[in-house]
């Protein structure tokens, strides 16, 4: 294995903390995951916070940018993540796109189950389709971005299924290692990869805190499970996943369907890498690739 390839897989496979909860320990985990690793993107964009109701959010604004809008949704399970942990990439998006990134900072579970945090999500949406980082005005493109669990969120958003009337229907979609369902469907957990960052037990525990009570098989928290009627709503979208990591096979189910409705969805599986590697700028050639990609895909 290279020798960055390899650093990082040690830094995910790094024990919690002794005696730390399982929360905890997830909130700890993804606020370091990416080794703070940043490009240029952190240095050139311009950090415009802003309040969506009772909603935190900020806006990473590159120079010169477009009249484009990009809202991302964090990962981290649904319980962890912050506007500090994804912020280099919101950053990095923002710079290569030439396009303002707004940044939600959703409630998290548990003390604030399902469906807070996807509330909050199509309330970010809908904010950006109307506002900008100086103020009120509609976009003159809109579109939405999610990393593993905000890639979840992000489906559910574009295919209409959030809670919040009016949303506006995103432009372009990009998902990045998407959990796109909490049950083990096919393309579930059974007979994946060794993933330190995602393990089907923990993702089982991290969607019982997300939505307990809930039914998994719920198209709200389970897209891959939507219906063909509402699948066939998805916007142009790009999906990126590792061979290597636990929620490919989601992600190729879910390109499946999408391509036999006829969705203009792209699938690109890049080999031998962890979950989300885009967090890893600097450090992994393929991080910087992939943001790269994801950005011409946002430009067109």
């Amino acid at each position: 294995m290279r020798s960055d390839l390899a650093e990082v897989y040690a830094h995910l496979r790094r024990e919690p903390e002794e005696g730390a909860d399982p929360v905890s320990a997830m909130r700890a985990m993804v606020e370091g995951y990416g080794m703070g690793c940043s490009g240029a993107g952190l240095a050139a964009c311009r950090v415009v916070p802003v309040r969506i109701g009772a909603m935190a959010a900020e806006w990473l604004v590159p120079p010169a940018a477009g009249d484009g809008r990009i809202v991302y949704l964090h990962g981290g399970g649904w319980v962890a993540g912050s506007l500090t942990s994804h912020r280099a990439i919101a950053a990095e998006l923002a710079l290569l796109a030439g396009q303002a990134v707004l940044v939600a900072d959703y409630r998290l579970a548990p003390e604030h189950p399902f469906p807070a945090g996807l509330g909050d999500a199509a309330a970010a949406l809908a904010h950006a389709g109307a506002n900008g980082p100086d103020g009120p005005g509609r976009a003159g493109r809109l579109a939405l971005v999610g990393d593993s669990a905000g890639g979840n969120l992000a489906a559910v958003v574009a295919i209409g299924l959030a809670p919040l009337a009016d949303v506006p229907r995103p432009d372009r979609v990009v998902l990045m290692s998407p959990f796109l369902a909490v049950t083990p469907v096919a393309g579930g957990f059974a007979g994946e990869p060794d993933d330190p960052a995602v393990a089907g037990d923990a993702m089982g525990l991290v969607a019982e805190l997300y939505a307990p009570g809930s039914d998994p098989g719920d198209p709200a928290i389970s897209p891959l499970l939507a219906p063909d009627a509402r699948l066939a709503q998805l916007p142009p979208t790009l999906i990126q996943a590792s061979a290597a990591e636990t929620l490919r096979g989601q992600a190729l189910v879910f390109a499946q369907r999408a391509w036999a409705l006829g969705v203009p969805l792209r699938l690109s599986l890049w080999p031998d890498l962890p979950h989300v590697w885009h967090a890893f700028i600097g450090k992994l050639p393929e991080a910087d690739a992939a943001l790269e990609e994801a950005a011409a895909f946002l430009r067109t």
